[in-house]
């Protein structure tokens, strides 16, 4: 099977890449740069051409402008990123009636704590990026064959600014002063058991919407008091904080309900100890590769 993957530097797109290289398919990345295939993924006529030039199998797009500011202040930036590419891409999908896999986010919810949200609860966008993503949501399940993932994402990605779990990992492992949030709640899984899920789910030939996280609601400061105690390293620095201290305003309530992946898979998704374990993992082993 040939694989087009667009994003396939950032920190699903390696993890996607080396799991799917892993069962013995063409992956074909795609990115910026040091990729096998460069492209600005802004440019319309150039990923149209990539489309239908290299013919993949299947089309995953995990491309995003993550950043929740600066989709703020380049809101023109963020619809070209997260939202334009999919009209390409679904309009191949449908035509040569292959898969495309798209990622989302779990960024459509607030002020409901600790709850699990399923698939058709309403959502509320609180800010630009939120609505790029739900745009792109949108197109791609607009085609007949279109698999989405609304997700969170935690993991070790190497390179640029850290990552959430990189952060949380040198704060913990050198006791730096950390400030934790109680009340921003989330079900981030960690990069690798989201490629198992993809696979397993383009696999069976599934189609729609779905949810892809832990089986548990846990707070930011859930997951890093969980690394310190796996890691067996004190806190003496830690501080608590909210969520509502940043810039840009943002969902707080992003547990995702993940019943419906768990039965189509039928098997049970990671908890937060699980999750937490397995970045440790992909941590040790980034670090003996770096050396």
């Amino acid at each position: 099977m040939k694989v087009l993957l667009f994003g396939s530097t950032g920190l699903l797109g390696q993890a996607l890449e080396q799991y799917f290289r892993k069962q013995e398919h063409n992956v074909v990345g795609v990115a910026r740069t040091n990729s096998r295939i460069s492209l600005d993924i802004r440019d319309e006529e150039s990923l149209r051409s990539i489309l239908y030039e290299e013919n993949p199998d299947v089309v995953i797009n995990c491309a995003a402008l993550v950043d929740i500011e600066r989709c703020e202040a380049e809101r023109a930036e963020a619809w070209a990123i997260n939202a334009q590419p999919l009209i390409a891409m679904t309009a191949w999908s449908n035509e040569w009636r292959r898969p495309l896999i798209h990622v989302s986010t779990d960024q459509f919810f607030t002020g409901d704590r600790q709850l699990a949200h399923r698939e058709d609860h309403p959502v509320t966008i609180l800010n630009n990026y939120a609505s790029t993503k739900f745009i792109a949501e949108q197109l791609a399940l607009s085609g007949q064959y279109s698999l989405v993932l609304r997700t969170a994402i935690v993991g070790i990605r190497g390179w640029e600014r850290l990552t959430f779990a990189e952060w949380a990992f040198d704060a913990v492992a050198n006791d730096r002063p950390i400030r934790m949030f109680r009340d921003a709640y989330t079900s981030a899984i960690d990069v690798e058991s989201v490629a198992q899920v993809m696979y397993a789910l383009l696999s069976d030939g599934r189609t729609g919407l779905y949810n892809v996280g832990t089986n548990e609601v846990y707070s930011k400061a859930d997951f890093v008091l969980e690394l310190a105690n796996q890691l067996d390293r004190p806190l003496t620095n830690a501080a608590y904080g909210s969520v509502t201290e940043m810039a840009a305003r943002r969902g707080d309530s992003l547990g995702l309900d993940v019943a419906k992946v768990q039965q189509a898979l039928s098997r049970e998704m990671p908890t937060l100890k699980d999750v937490v374990a397995n970045v440790i993992r992909q941590y040790k082993v980034r670090k003996i590769h770096d050396v």
